[in-house]
């Protein structure tokens, strides 16, 4: 086989490998923002654990805990705000923590963006805690 056929074939090769079976915190916390921009639910959920927790800071109580919380509140807010888009604005990744900057648009009771600091510890793949900074 000659070099440029070989050149051709690399690319190829690698588009055909199979997709990691763990994934990073950083592609995790991604997908998340992605299936939450699509407004999959189910999406979102296959990113959370079981007996995931979402708090507020500073740091009370969980605000929820358990993945039927978090779906009942990501169907509502899927429901209520139909126009919803997260966008990740800067991004910070140390171990299993990805501190993220992000920017929400399309809220039903809101004409401007928002922002929030979100917080999320991922674990095999899984998201299994999140915080939110909000102003």
């Amino acid at each position: 086989m000659n070099r440029p056929s070989m050149l051709l074939l690399v690319p190829a090769l690698l588009m055909a490998a199979p997709t990691p079976k763990v994934l990073s915190p950083t592609m995790v916390v991604e997908r998340q923002l992605e299936a939450i921009n699509a407004h999959d639910l189910e999406g979102v959920m296959a990113l959370f654990s079981e007996d995931t927790e979402a708090s507020d800071l500073p740091v009370g109580a969980p605000a929820l805990s358990g993945k039927a919380g978090l779906r009942e509140r990501y169907a509502g807010l899927f429901k209520g705000n139909p126009d919803l888009h997260v966008s990740a604005e800067s991004q910070l990744t140390s171990g299993a923590f990805v501190v993220q900057r992000e920017r929400l648009k399309g809220l039903s009771n809101s004409k401007a963006s928002v922002e929030v600091v979100m917080i999320y510890q991922v674990k095999s793949s899984k998201i299994i805690r999140m915080w939110a900074l909000r102003e």
